[in-house]
């Protein structure tokens, strides 16, 4: 409990400094624009990418389709969870309210917590369990899954919207680790690659700092409850049925770990985006991202207690 507080408070330390730059105005919006789509663009897939070649052997002994399941999983969980509690309320915000329960930061707080939580051989593990849920996470993000919530009358969906680069970078790698071809990939091209990834873990932290800077607490009052009923769903409810199945289904191992860390994170940080892009309020979609991170800051060790308390194995 105390190792999981404290590498939250390093990652709170990281994000905080972002938050501090954004209001003071050394990170301005332009820099921000940049360091967000440097991050999306080329630090994570290149860490992606580096990950799964230098970890092919790991790769291969787990089933892709186990990854792709959970995160349609967790998803549509959260999707139902959202949809029936917005159902019956009398609110303009039930798309944002559904995206909010259905979305998690997947990618950039679960890596963080992997890189103080674990020792080196296990977050490799860990690592690959990450990039893999995150295929099919991120074309339901990106594509599908946002495109279905969000969608009004009259819109077509964008194929191209399914090849962004975590996708390309994951498809990529996932072949030439399956085609046996990742063995004769020089260093000369995985090191650089790699340490340009490495830029995610400090970078993807400093923007969420920036991105949560930017959230408007104007009117949050009058959103508070249902702001509240969010992250009671988000931080609570969802997490604890996926930690129920894993007892039932006895998953105490590090993938037990991994599919209750996954469903226990908070909104996802780049929703604001999603939401700005899909026409819908980001104002209130970013409040919710604020407020679920501030609280996944005390749920997220509760949870990770529990797993501890009831045997599961973090080795």
């Amino acid at each position: 409990m105390n190792v999981v507080s404290l590498a939250i408070i390093k990652l709170c330390l990281v994000a905080l400094l972002g938050f501090y730059f954004y209001k003071k105005g050394i990170i301005k919006e332009e820099i921000l624009g940049f360091l967000t789509f440097f991050v999306i663009n080329f630090t994570v897939p290149c860490l992606i990418f580096s990950h799964l070649i230098e970890n092919s052997k790991i790769v291969l002994k787990h089933s892709l389709w186990i990854y792709i399941i959970l995160s349609v999983s967790i998803f549509l969980a959260g999707y139902l969870l959202g949809f029936i509690v917005s159902f019956w309320r009398a609110h303009q915000f039930k798309r944002e309210f559904v995206s909010l329960v259905s979305f998690q930061n997947a990618g950039y707080l679960p890596m963080n917590l992997a890189f103080f939580l674990f020792p080196p051989g296990v977050r490799q593990r860990f690592l690959v369990y990450i990039f893999l849920y995150l295929l099919g996470f991120n074309i339901i993000m990106w594509a599908l899954g946002s495109f279905f919530i969000f969608k009004k009358k009259g819109d077509k969906f964008n194929f191209k919207s399914l090849f962004t680069p975590p996708i390309v970078s994951t498809f990529i790698a996932l072949l030439l680790i399956y085609s046996r071809i990742s063995t004769f990939v020089p260093a000369l091209i995985i090191d650089p690659v790699k340490m340009v990834g490495t830029l995610s873990f400090v970078l993807s932290m400093i923007v969420l700092g920036c991105w949560l800077a930017k959230v408007k607490l104007s009117g949050l009052t009058k959103r508070l409850y249902i702001i509240g009923e969010v992250s009671f769903l988000k931080l609570i409810i969802l997490p604890g049925l996926f930690f129920i199945a894993v007892l039932n289904l006895k998953i105490f191992s590090l993938l037990g770990v991994f599919i209750v860390f996954e469903a226990a994170m908070p909104s996802a940080a780049s929703l604001p985006i999603v939401a700005n892009l899909r026409g819908a309020d980001s104002e209130f979609v970013s409040q919710g991202v604020f407020i679920t991170h501030l609280l996944g800051i005390f749920s997220i060790p509760v949870w990770l207690y529990l797993l501890e308390v009831f045997g599961f194995s973090f080795f």
